[in-house]
C-alpha cells in the first residue's frame, strides 16, 4: 500500500522529485458578468445540459488520478521503473510520454511489497563472515546498540569496528573513502563492523553505494547485514527535546524548521524518516508531499536493510548473533536521559501536529504493517 517498487539490478537512485503543486494568486475564482441576469442565465444553461454531469465527473477522474501519481506514486509499479520514469511518463509532453510508456510497459511486473523485503536464507547461516552495517537514527535507542557492537567485536575473534560520523558537512566523502576499502579482502572468518550516524551517509542521494557495498561483499562468499531501530514518532521527537535544554531554546525554536513553510531548513535535530532519507540535511529538500517522503523511506528500506526493528533490542541482539555466529554479551542501556522535561498542553499538541504533518507517524505506521515479525520465522 506505500508504493514500494523491488528490484534485482542496480536502478537510478530515486531521490523524491515531485514537488507539492501550488496555486496561483490569480483571479480565476472570480465571476465576470455584466449583470445580474446574465449571471442566472449562464447558471441555468449549465444546470439543464444532460451532458454536464457526465463531464464533470470524467474530469474529475482524470484529475483524482493524476493528483494520486504525483504524491503517493503507486502507479506502474515495475522491476526497473524509477520514480522519475514515471514521473515522465505522467507529465511530460505526449511526444515523450509515448516511448516512455513503451517502456515502462515493456518492464516485467513484480509481485506485491510484502514478499519483496529482504531476508535471510536459514540454511547458510550464520555466515562465515561479512560486513554487519548499522545505520544508528538518534535519538532511538542506537548508542546502547552502538556500544552492543563493541562489546561483541571485544567478545569474539576476528572482528573488527569501524564508524566516521560527526556534526557538520564533509564527514560523507571520508566515509564513503573508509567503506570502499572495508568491503574488500575480508578474510574468509572475518566481521566487519560499521557505525553511520550523523552525515555519515545521504541515503537518498547516496543510495548507489549501498547497492555496491553489498555487490562487493556478496561476491566474496560473506554477508552484508544492514539494520535500523526506529521507535514510536511522537515519543522520538519529545525525547529529542532533551536537547533544547543546552543552549536553552524554547520549544517552538526547536521545532521551528518543521513548520510547513520551513521545509528547506536544516533543523536542530531530524525526525526518524527524515534520518533515514536525507541524514543531517535538509528536512524536505524537494518539498514533496508526506505521502512521497513515506514512500521514498519504505524504498530504501526494503531495498537496503535487512533488520528493521521497532524498540526491540533483544530481538535485534537475538537475530545479530544468528546471522554471525557471535558469541553473546549482554546489552545495557546507554545515553539516558536523567533529566526533566515539562510541558504545556499548546507544547505537546504542536509536537504532535508538526511530527505528524511531516509524515513520521504515517511512516512508522507503514513499518508496523510491513515489518512486524517478518524475521520470526528463523526462531521458530
Amino acid at each position: 500500500a506505500y508504493g514500494i517498487r523491488h528490484s534485482k539490478t542496480t536502478p537510478t537512485p530515486t531521490p523524491c522529485l515531485l514537488r507539492n503543486g501550488r496555486r496561483g494568486k490569480g483571479n480565476h475564482n472570480k465571476q465576470f458578468h455584466a449583470g445580474k441576469d446574465m449571471t442566472k442565465q449562464s447558471t441555468m444553461s449549465r444546470r439543464s445540459s444532460p451532458y454536464y454531469p457526465i463531464v464533470a465527473w470524467i474530469l474529475f477522474t482524470l484529475s483524482s488520478y493524476r493528483i494520486f501519481i504525483a504524491t503517493v506514486g503507486l502507479s506502474k509499479s515495475s522491476k526497473n521503473a524509477s520514480s522519475l520514469d514515471i514521473y515522465k511518463a505522467e507529465f511530460f509532453p505526449k511526444s515523450e510520454r509515448a516511448s516512455l510508456n513503451a517502456e515502462i510497459e515493456s518492464y516485467a511486473k513484480v509481485a506485491p511489497a510484502l514478499s519483496n523485503l529482504r531476508t535471510f536464507d536459514e540454511s547458510k547461516l550464520p555466515f562465515q563472515c561479512g560486513i554487519v552495517f548499522f545505520y544508528h537514527i538518534a535519538c532511538t535507542g542506537g548508542s546502547s546498540m552502538n556500544r552492543w557492537l563493541g562489546k561483541e567485536k571485544d567478545n569474539n575473534e576476528d572482528v573488527t569496528y569501524w564508524t566516521e560520523w560527526g556534526r557538520h558537512d564533509g564527514v560523507e566523502p571520508r566515509f564513503i573513502q573508509g567503506m570502499e576499502k572495508r568491503v574488500k579482502d575480508i578474510g574468509p572468518q572475518e566481521w566487519r563492523i560499521v557505525h553511520a550516524h550523523g552525515f555519515s551517509l545521504f541515503p537518498n542521494t547516496s543510495e548507489p553505494y549501498l547497492y555496491q557495498w553489498r555487490e562487493d561483499v556478496e561476491k566474496q562468499g560473506c554477508g552484508f547485514v544492514m539494520t535500523t531501530m526506529l521507535r514510536d514518532a511522537i515519543g522520538h521527537t519529545i525525547s529529542q527535546t532533551k536537547g533544547m535544554i543546552n543552549p536553552n531554546y524554547t520549544l517552538d525554536e526547536f521545532v521551528n524548521h518543521l513548520e510547513p513553510e520551513n521545509y528547506n531548513q536544516r533543523g536542530i535535530f531530524n525526525t526518524q524518516i527524515d534520518y533515514l532519507v536525507y541524514n543531517r540535511g535538509p528536512r524536505n529538500e524537494y518539498n514533496v508531499t508526506k505521502e512521497e517522503k513515506v514512500r521514498r523511506a519504505m524504498e530504501l528500506l526494503q531495498r537496503h536493510f535487512d533488520i528493521v526493528l521497532l524498540s526491540d533490542y533483544k530481538r535485534f541482539t537475538e537475530i545479530i548473533l544468528k546471522v554471525t555466529g557471535w558469541k553473546g554479551v549482554e546489552m545495557r542501556h546507554a545515553n539516558v536521559f536523567n533529566g526533566e522535561l515539562n510541558y504545556t498542553e499548546r507544547e505537546l499538541s504542536k509536537v504532535k501536529t508538526l511530527t505528524e504533518a511531516n509524515g513520521d507517524v504515517l511512516f512508522i505506521d507503514a513499518v508496523k504493517h510491513i515489518y512486524y515479525g517478518h524475521l520470526d520465522y528463523l526462531f521458530a
